[in-house]
């Protein structure tokens, strides 16, 4: 007879914490284009991780990591010190450790809804209490304005803010002034203010230079989106020196694996191999919307490396033909995304097949429009 698991804590029992099924995870078959993760759609920044993954010395697999050097590189690139950096597993890992560090069960914090799912995760597993900002639709797509958030900020009095900037899936964000107003509605009540920059330099605008003066801010980043090196799972958090060393006393003993560390310490080389790639994918989304307006279909900008399209009356057979094709995110549900699906963005080269089997969809679709009126 086995007796129920009660060591745990009552945020992890808790039911409705639930993850994927690490077991049955869907396989990603190499015919078909990954547009669904917002990874990096560029083959040529593709072929530049793949050149410093060769360049890789293989004592780095045997041995464990050393990361001066990194943490150099990195500070050197966010015009910032060292001191300043926390290397992570991920953007993830800067975002988890922010919560290990400032949240105990019971305190307030504020989302943004919808948003990275890690952040509702988190909020279970150290039992916060979340005050949800939920966007609100429009036709240039979701909106949250500013003087909600800093209300709610006075009014709830949280822990901790977070807000993606830009916020994914929404692929939203606050404009200079209005970031700046949030920080420091933040600040005025002691609240710990985590922007997450998954998507620098895709959107160029940035918060790290506030770092200095705004105590309580935190800046996370990732080398996943623009840098095109989601599977070695490094990011960063950037902070003042004294915010740093406290959230340093929480990492493990080694805060990323040592090959993934030299792999992104030689890649760092490659910044302005990367600022190119940036370009083409940013080109290809101005390919890929304007095809879709093109063709009568919605589609509004975002801040990140995706787009989102509404494909209205043609959906049903434009989801069948790109079956077995394209992995994307299909009919988005939440409200300020409802019958929107969103694509990663990629090369022009890598959207025309895509763009070509959306048109013929089109071309067929109206054709028996014009039969079915002949008949009437």
């Amino acid at each position: 007879m086995t007796r129920s698991i009660t060591m745990f804590r009552r945020e992890i029992l808790n039911r409705n914490l639930t993850r994927p099924n690490w077991v049955k995870q869907e396989h990603r078959f190499l015919d078909r284009v990954w547009l669904d993760k917002n990874e990096c759609g560029d083959p040529e920044m593709n072929q530049v991780v793949m050149q410093s993954l060769s360049k890789i010395p293989v004592e780095a697999v045997f041995s464990y990591p050393d990361l001066d050097v990194l943490y150099g590189k990195v500070a050197k690139f966010s015009n910032v010190l060292p001191e300043n950096v926390l290397l992570t597993a991920g953007s993830d890992g800067a975002i988890r450790a922010c919560f290990e560090s400032c949240i105990q069960s019971g305190d307030r914090i504020i989302l943004s809804r919808p948003s990275f799912a890690m952040y509702e995760v988190y909020s279970k597993v150290y039992g916060a209490k979340v005050t949800w900002l939920d966007y609100e639709k429009s036709e240039n797509g979701p909106v949250l304005e500013v003087d909600r958030v800093v209300n709610t900020i006075k009014k709830i009095r949280p822990k901790m803010v977070c807000l993606p900037n830009p916020d994914s899936p929404s692929g939203t964000v606050f404009s200079y002034l209005d970031l700046r107003k949030i920080v420091d509605a933040a600040a005025d009540i002691g609240s710990l203010m985590l922007i997450d920059e998954a998507y620098h330099p895709l959107y160029k605008e940035t918060s790290v230079p506030w770092i200095h003066e705004c105590k309580n801010l935190v800046v996370a980043r990732s080398f996943s989106k623009a840098w095109g090196a989601a599977g070695l799972r490094v990011g960063y958090s950037l902070a003042n020196k004294e915010l740093t060393a406290l959230l340093h006393k929480q990492r493990p003993m080694y805060e990323i694996g040592n090959v993934s560390a030299k792999a992104i310490e030689i890649l760092l080389d490659y910044e302005k191999d990367m600022l190119q790639s940036v370009k083409r994918v940013i080109a290809g989304k101005k390919y890929f919307q304007n095809a879709i307006k093109d063709l009568g279909m919605h589609s509004y900008d975002s801040h990140g490396n995706f787009v989102h399209v509404r494909f209205g009356k043609y959906s049903d057979e434009i989801h069948k033909i790109l079956e077995g094709k394209v992995y994307y995110r299909k009919d988005f549900t939440n409200p300020c995304l409802k019958g929107y699906s969103r694509f990663s963005t990629t090369t022009k080269e890598r959207f025309k097949p895509i763009i070509k089997c959306i048109t013929d969809v089109v071309i067929e679709y109206k054709k028996k429009e014009s039969s079915n009126n002949e008949s009437l």
